[in-house]
């Protein structure tokens, strides 16, 4: 693909609770923080270390809402909660420990009848601060309660390299994208690229996105799909990791919306 090429944006994503279900919207608002209300909630155990789908894979049908600038969290047959206020705690994401405020008794009551062991929803306050790895990001470019970054691009086209040859549609949900663009003349040639630019702003692609076994489970069951295995080691295996999609950093920009499209800088 040469500098020119341009891709479009064919959908966006919300996290609003780290490793818990998205929302598919039609806009993302960009703050320093990255996709504002994006992993700003994190569930942690009770001795603050974060919990994934990796350890807890019911957590993909904890379903989030807003209802009046509160956030309310769903799971089917267990109705809804929501989100009160505790105390700020001492929480660990990987390798950062940072300040979070505790979302209340009811909400952790709520959460272990859920899932099953003892755990607490926290939300990251305006006032805690959690630096993008400095080998590559500036100081000052922050992040929630993301794996480590901002925001993650997934591309289509790679997506249908991989399901015909695993010989079934894949779902991209699978991947936990932020930005999903479509273009390009053959799959994986995200890996090149190292900005896509709008009229005010980039996309800086700073790293490729080391998976792990969640992209492995179907998204409605959470059943592992054992066959799919071989087909992302055959496809997407690079120094001997598996990789799809490349995580990302604003830089100039407000906001991205479906439609927009994007120049590739590779």
């Amino acid at each position: 693909m040469n500098q020119e090429a341009e891709l479009v944006i064919t959908g966006l994503f919300v996290y609003p609770v780290k490793s818990c279900a998205g929302m598919s919207v039609d806009s993302l608002e960009l703050s320093a923080e990255g996709v504002v209300g994006d992993r700003r909630y994190m569930i942690v155990a009770p001795d603050g270390r974060f919990l994934t789908q990796r350890q807890l894979p019911a957590m993909a049908w904890i379903i989030p809402r807003w209802s009046e600038g509160q956030l309310v969290l769903g799971f089917d047959g267990k109705g809804e909660c929501v989100e009160g206020v505790g105390d700020e705690q001492l929480v660990t994401v990987w390798r950062d420990e940072v300040i979070a405020r505790d979302c209340g008794d009811e909400m952790a009551a709520w959460l272990e009848s859920v899932l099953g062991r003892p755990c607490r929803l926290v939300k990251m306050p305006e006032t805690t601060h959690r630096q993008v790895d400095l080998r590559y990001a500036e100081e000052g470019e922050l992040v929630g309660f993301a794996d480590g970054f901002p925001l993650l691009v997934t591309s289509e086209t790679s997506l249908a390299a991989i399901s015909r040859e695993w010989g079934k549609p894949l779902q991209m949900e699978r991947f936990r994208p932020n930005v999903v663009i479509n273009g390009g003349d053959a799959g994986f040639e995200e890996l090149v690229w190292r900005r896509l630019d709008v009229s005010d702003g980039s996309l800086l692609l700073v790293k490729p996105c080391e998976r792990c076994v969640i992209p492995q489970r179907d998204p409605v069951t959470q059943v592992r799909d054992a066959d799919l295995l071989p087909v992302l080691q055959q496809l997407c295996t690079v120094d001997g990791k598996i990789i799809f999609g490349q995580n990302a950093i604003a830089r100039g920009l407000s906001s991205l919306q479906v439609g927009q499209r994007l120049t590739v800088v590779s």
